[in-house]
């Protein structure tokens, strides 16, 4: 399956208080759209006043689940770890945690997701025109959405988050700090810690359920990668990897009723909860 360039049209200095928002009114989406709406009109520049709808739903929405920031839906919708990490770095560090954070989250988003932009910039010397970098990612990545005008938010994103210097009709990757970045990332876990964690986080859940064995995965997937700092993508791979079966426990994967987001695929199988038995 294609990777596509995500396209972020939210601006970066802004997601911390719309996390907020969210954090602070979760459960109740039409008060995270009145929070956001007036977020949005205090520091909008745009002379028509943005609605509701556009505010959180077709704007900030796409952008933050682009960035695997929040999920769910409407009264369901809540911060991931991420998003939850970067919120508690602003609240506590202001823009330089904030930032610092972001820029380790942002580079391992482009690596994850296969687009590569910072990676393939960095092997065309580190300098590069957007509509040369846009032609040569989209010959790396054939079938991929990759627009000149996508390419250009998300390196806005890239500077404001000092990866590169825009600038002159060129991006100049900005080395010293896309390898302090690249390398803040680099959280592996051996199959036993992945599993240990994996079993540890889904008793503690299972244990709220009543009686119910089965967890969905986006709630085990949220609690294993707020316990160790491993990326959503790192999880799902670790999980369709690792023995279902061994001589201490079997992972038990099924499908859900209806379609539901946040699930893993394993082979033709869509799979959304999960229950973990010890032997």
């Amino acid at each position: 399956m294609s990777k596509n360039l995500p396209s972020l049209k939210a601006k970066p200095e802004l997601i911390p208080p719309v996390l907020r928002c969210i954090r602070d009114n979760a459960g109740d989406y039409k008060k995270m759209e009145n929070c956001v709406l007036a977020l949005w009109q205090e520091k909008s520049q745009r002379t028509k006043a943005p609605t509701e709808r556009n505010s959180l739903r077709a704007v900030f929405g796409p952008s933050l689940r682009h960035l695997q920031l929040i999920r769910g839906e409407r009264d369901s919708l809540i911060l991931m770890p991420m998003g939850k990490k970067l919120l508690n770095s602003y609240e506590s560090e202001g823009d330089t945690g904030y930032k610092r954070e972001f820029a380790k989250h942002f580079v391992r988003l482009d690596r994850d997701e296969g687009i590569c932009v910072l990676f393939e910039l960095r092997r065309m010397g580190g300098s590069a025109s957007i509509e040369g970098l846009a032609i040569r990612l989209r010959t790396k990545n054939p079938g991929s959405i990759v627009t000149e005008d996508r390419l250009r938010k998300f390196l806005l994103y890239c500077n404001f988050l000092n990866l590169v210097k825009n600038g002159e009709g060129k991006t100049d990757l900005r080395e010293l700090q896309f390898r302090n970045s690249l390398h803040g990332i680099d959280i592996s876990l051996s199959d036993k810690e992945f599993e240990e964690v994996l079993v540890k986080e889904y008793d503690e859940l299972h244990a709220k359920m009543h009686g119910n064995p089965y967890v969905a995965i986006p709630d085990l997937r949220d609690s294993v990668c707020e316990a160790t700092g491993i990326s959503p993508d790192y999880f799902d791979k670790k999980l369709q990897e690792i023995s279902k079966e061994t001589s201490s426990y079997l992972i038990h994967l099924t499908e859900p009723m209806q379609r539901k987001s946040g699930g893993i695929r394993l082979g033709d199988r869509y799979l959304y909860y999960a229950a973990i038995y010890l032997k």
